[in-house]
């Protein structure tokens, strides 16, 4: 049985609370900011955590006995960007619409780095697209090869080294 299985809901909620925490403080790193980093915004922020929680996802479906901590990861997620959003002061009315782009925005990032990071170029321009809005972006080839030493990791590791702050420690 599967340790993630051992308490049902309660420790499905624990471990989501664990990697979402292990992954924004990864995403947080200020070394992936900067002149040679994503931009130090709003939008460069998300664009780190949505990279890293693309992380968490793919090696948490690669593990059929996580799915229901995926599921709970993805929610409290969700719960986060829209915290952050309500933080940054969109008003009560927007923030469903602003919600609704952002889930869009964050869909379409996993699947574009789900579907690439097998390939360090094409990582690197999706990163490129994404953060920068340009395919060849300076830093992209570097944040690819980190992310995707960082996902190999993680792929080799059981899947409770997940929820391990330990394992997002990515070397540039």
């Amino acid at each position: 049985m599967s340790p993630f299985r051992l308490f049902g809901n309660s420790a499905a909620n624990e471990a989501a609370d664990r990697i979402l925490a292990a992954v924004m403080g990864a995403a947080r790193d200020p070394d992936l900011f900067g002149d040679d980093g994503a931009p130090d915004t709003l939008d460069g922020r998300f664009e780190m955590a949505t990279a890293f929680a693309a992380l968490a996802l793919m090696r948490l479906k690669a593990s059929p006995e996580a799915d229901r901590v995926a599921q709970v990861f993805t929610d409290k997620l969700f719960r986060h960007f829209d915290a952050g959003l309500r933080e940054a002061g969109v008003g009560d009315l927007s923030v469903a619409r602003r919600m609704k782009g952002l889930a869009g925005a964050f869909y379409g990032r996993l699947a574009a780095y789900r579907e690439t990071i097998a390939d360090e170029a094409a990582f690197a321009a999706a990163l490129g697209r994404n953060i920068w809005n340009d395919a060849a972006a300076a830093p992209a080839p570097g944040l690819a090869r980190r992310l995707r030493a960082l996902h190999e990791r993680l792929a080799a590791a059981p899947v409770q080294a997940v929820e391990a702050a330990a394992s997002w420690i990515a070397t540039p």
